[in-house]
């Protein structure tokens, strides 16, 4: 009896080697090697959010870093404006510098006009035969906060407000304004609603854009039938401040979407987004937003997290070898003094043979409010194990 399960011991090495072949070898994990938090320097410093309503401050990219809590979507009034002329430029691009095409108003716009003046609209006056160029409409539309303009420019670049209004909110879901919900193009819906850190996300889209920087620091416009419209952001100039846009409701109080340059107490010079929403008054928001601005130039760190090629993470081969992760771009975020900015390796399991420098996922970093996907690659290449390798294995 012995003797025969001696001699089916080499028949059973045997179909373990063939079972070994053919059996798949399974993708290889990630591990993360750089540490998962640090802290910015400095003491903490608390975000002087105004007493009453929302608020949240971002860089020139990326959302916004710091949000006050408990934000709910709330009327946003002519800051939706932003919105309509940067939907009108996706329609009919027009490049810095540029009058663009000429826009004739119809008898029917200089009625509309009248209409929305007799009903204590922000309106810009225009008359029937009136040609205004694309850059002059954005301006009605930005400067004096024309609600007219907003429907004028609506038809002209979509074909209608309601297919203009489709493509605002097109748009938003495409910038992430996961809060927001756009139903006219003046904001004089109730129903038009956001949040400040999707206000923020809006405004750096807008400054991206030549033409719309240009004009929201425009302290006045010269119009051809309206004459000069000073800016109802009569913040301007004012403590840094250089945009972008006001509103004011009954249902939601007053919205300011603003934009500031500060300095950092590193020298570092950049600007800064905010928005601060539901205050009582346009005077109170204006407040509230230079209150934030003055508090960054001391509490505001610009926080070196990750260098381009840096090592984030590593792939082991059960099979012998490996490769290390790394990041493929530096890395610098604006944090409040006191945050804590988290890291998680979020790489894909992969299947070898892999390139070099193929991409296999993310580093996620998140300081306050504010993520950052960081692309990250393999540093090496990553091969397939051997015959012998694959006849041998008991574990992987």
């Amino acid at each position: 009896m012995r003797m025969r399960w001696l001699g089916l011991v080499p028949l059973l090495v045997v179909v373990a080697l063939v079972v070994n072949e053919f059996r798949p070898v399974g993708a290889v994990d990630a591990r993360q090697t750089i540490g998962s938090s640090t802290g910015a320097q400095g003491a903490s410093a608390t975000v002087p959010w105004p007493s009453t309503g929302q608020a949240a401050l971002g860089g020139e990219d990326n959302g916004a870093f710091a949000s006050s809590p408990g934000a709910s979507p709330r009327p946003i009034a002519s800051v939706a404006k932003v919105m309509t002329a940067l939907v009108v430029l996706d329609e009919k691009p027009l490049q810095e510098g540029q009058q663009g095409p000429v826009i004739a108003v119809t008898a029917e716009d200089a009625t509309e006009y009248r209409q929305e003046h007799d009903n204590g609209e922000s309106v810009l006056p225009v008359q029937a035969g009136e040609q205004l160029s694309e850059y002059q409409a954005l301006q009605g539309l930005l400067i004096p906060s024309g609600n007219n303009i907003a429907a004028l420019l609506a038809r002209w670049a979509s074909g209608s407000v309601d297919a203009h209004v489709q493509k605002m909110n097109a748009r938003a879901k495409a910038l992430g304004l996961t809060r927001t919900t756009f139903t006219d193009v003046s904001g004089l819906s109730e129903k038009t609603v956001s949040v400040p850190s999707d206000l923020v996300r809006l405004g750096q889209e807008a400054l991206k854009s030549p033409v719309l920087a240009g004009i929201v620091q425009q302290e006045q416009a010269v119009l051809p039938v309206a004459g000069v419209q000073p800016n109802v952001n009569y913040a301007l100039g004012q403590d840094g401040i250089f945009g972008i846009k006001t509103g004011n409701i009954t249902a939601g109080g007053a919205i300011y979407l603003f934009a500031g340059n500060v300095q950092l107490s590193s020298g570092s010079k950049l600007y800064l987004v905010g928005a601060v929403q539901g205050l009582p008054t346009l005077d109170a928001a204006f407040t509230a937003a230079k209150t934030l601005l003055t508090a960054a130039h001391t509490a505001l760190q610009m926080l070196h997290v990750v260098s381009k090629n840096q090592t984030v993470g590593r792939y082991d081969l059960p099979w012998a070898g490996g490769s290390d992760v790394v990041a493929t771009q530096d890395l610098d975020v604006l944090v409040w003094g006191g945050t804590v900015v988290r890291t998680s390796l979020r790489a894909d399991a992969v299947s070898p043979p892999v390139s070099p420098r193929t991409s296999v996922g993310s580093l996620r970093v998140t300081a306050g409010d504010a993520v950052f996907d960081l692309p990250v690659a393999n540093a090496d290449q990553l091969d397939p194990p051997g015959r012998l390798a694959r006849l041998t294995r008991v574990t992987w």
